[in-house]
């Protein structure tokens, strides 16, 4: 994953958004997005450490259904898209 531009790491403008430009904004958001993913995975990993493959299964589909009801089908869709892009390069890595 990108590192987040040093214009973003900057007190001034991590402390208020309306300094950030729209493409720091969009890179903010691209960035918090691809960390949403990663959250998302480790939480997966911890309910089949802890319940099974089995649950955290039927937890996922859930918890990406009600993802879907909140910020609608297409959110909910990148997500799952953006965490098996992420798992598919941790796969390539190994």
């Amino acid at each position: 994953m990108n590192k987040p531009q040093e214009s973003l790491t900057v007190p001034e403008m991590v402390g208020n958004l309306a300094n950030l430009s729209s493409s720091q904004l969009l890179n903010l958001r691209e960035t918090m997005t691809q960390c949403e993913a990663k959250e998302w995975i480790q939480r997966y990993q911890k309910k089949v450490m802890n319940q099974g493959r089995s649950e955290a299964f039927h937890w996922w589909q859930n918890t990406l259904t009600d993802i879907a009801k909140r910020r609608g089908h297409q959110a909910a869709k990148d997500l799952q898209n953006r965490m098996n892009k992420i798992k598919s390069g941790e796969k390539n890595e190994l």
